[in-house]
């Protein structure tokens, strides 16, 4: 049962690999994940909708692909994948967008089924769950380490620069939840079965690198690990967790205010032994450098002024247990008018390094069509404008479109080098009965 239960997981998220690396490559050459709309759910009917009778429940379908940069723009990524002479044209106006000395990029790409059961007559709970898969991508460094790669060192005399926070992470995630919802306010609880299907992790948890005024000292120091999840043979080594997800509104049902607090993937992975890991720690001191020359040469080892102190390990890990990418969300909708909604969002966790901020307004155009505009800060990147549309396909049918910074979807025009975000969502929902 188990090898039956492994081959669903790996078929699902080769699949989900595929299309995920598929949507985020071209979104990276050219972060919260779901679709931020309307959302037809039974607690935002109205208090008729959502007493206890007997119908269908409630079920949505969510496919997305994002990526997003404080940094980094579609130009810059155009021009090192052209190649050539990399000028200071584009090397600086990268550095100078470093905020609190520190570049993001990252983004995700998957889909999400989730569904409530039917509502029997009286009752109070009914059945829910999700079933998804989610790749995540986080990537972070220091201002200092952007410089020393792409200028190198020779404006950097007299100061100590900074290493420490650079890394990168990647992984898979595969999901399936059951649950209860309640029909009369709307909270729903969820525990998660979770698989990491694969991922890599690479960081510089310590640091540094320093070169006197007069170029003629060095002293610097590095400590790195890097994880492949994965065996001696490159097959997949999939980690299981248990997390809770969950939704707790926090006004009244039926009110023109409507707040919520969503969490999700509250919980541990439990990582099984035999990822490859590779650890290096190396510090390289000396003084008396040459005044002629820019590096290091025979005579300095020779005279015994270079002093070097390098550790190099491989292996493979023990099992040990990490934290699921957890994700938590406060949610505020507020209606202005009949046809006119405030909405507003705060969203922390899910690798990101900022929390997310997102204000917006939404229309009710027509019976058949609403559409919305906000604006979204944090996680990965900067301020950049989302668009939606939801529209009406049947009487309980609807489907929504959200697109994050449509101008950096253009990734072949030059109008995009400009942006450092992108993004779509797509959602097919069902209301209940």
């Amino acid at each position: 049962m188990k090898n039956i239960i492994t081959y669903i997981f790996k078929s699902v998220g080769l699949a989900v690999l595929i299309l995920g690396s598929t949507l985020t490559a071209s979104a990276l050459t050219t972060s919260s994940s779901t679709i931020e709309v309307f959302v037809i759910e039974p607690d935002s009917l109205g208090s008729d909708s959502i007493q206890p009778k007997s119908r269908k429940g409630y079920s949505s379908l969510t496919v997305w692909a994002n990526q997003s940069s404080n940094v980094i723009t579609t130009g810059f990524a155009r021009s090192l994948a052209q190649g050539g002479f990399i000028s200071h044209e584009i090397l600086d106006p990268v550095l100078n967008r470093h905020i609190g000395n520190m570049g993001h990029l990252g983004g995700s790409a998957g889909f999400e089924y989730s569904w409530t059961g039917k509502v029997a007559e009286g009752k109070e709970w009914s059945l829910c769950g999700t079933v998804g898969s989610e790749m995540l991508v986080d990537t972070r460094w220091t201002s200092d380490a952007f410089e020393l790669m792409w200028y190198g060192n020779g404006g950097h005399t007299g100061r100590v620069d900074i290493l420490s926070g650079t890394g990168m992470r990647a992984a898979l995630f595969n999901r399936f939840s059951l649950g209860a919802h309640n029909n009369f306010t709307g909270q729903r609880f969820e525990i998660s079965l979770i698989q990491r299907l694969a991922g890599a992790e690479w960081s510089i948890p310590y640091g540094y690198f320093w070169v006197s005024d007069d170029a003629d000292s060095l002293d610097t120091y590095i400590q790195t690990e890097g994880r492949i999840h994965a065996l001696n043979d490159s097959t997949f080594l999939p980690a299981y967790g248990i997390g809770v997800s969950g939704k707790v509104p926090l006004t009244p049902v039926g009110s023109a205010l409507r707040v919520e607090v969503d969490f999700r993937d509250l919980g541990i992975l439990f990582e099984p032994e035999g990822s490859k890991v590779y650890w290096l720690d190396e510090g390289i001191a000396t003084t008396g450098l040459p005044v002629l020359g820019d590096s290091l040469t025979w005579e300095n080892i020779i005279d015994g002024n270079v002093s070097t102190d390098s550790l190099i390990q491989t292996g493979n890990s023990v099992s040990r247990m990490v934290l699921l990418p957890t994700k938590l969300s406060l949610k505020l909708n507020y209606e202005l008018q009949e046809n006119l909604m405030f909405s507003a969002s705060l969203t922390t966790g899910g690798w990101m390094p900022e929390p997310l901020i997102s204000v917006g307004l939404g229309w009710v155009v027509s019976d058949e069509l609403s559409v919305g505009v906000k604006i979204k800060d944090g996680g990965w990147g900067g301020s950049r404008p989302v668009v939606w549309a939801q529209y009406k396909i049947t009487d309980k049918r609807f489907i929504s479109v959200s697109l994050e910074d449509p101008r950096g979807l253009f990734i072949n025009s030059e109008s995009s080098d400009s942006f450092k975000a992108r993004g779509i969502s797509i959602r097919l929902q069902r209301a209940p009965d």
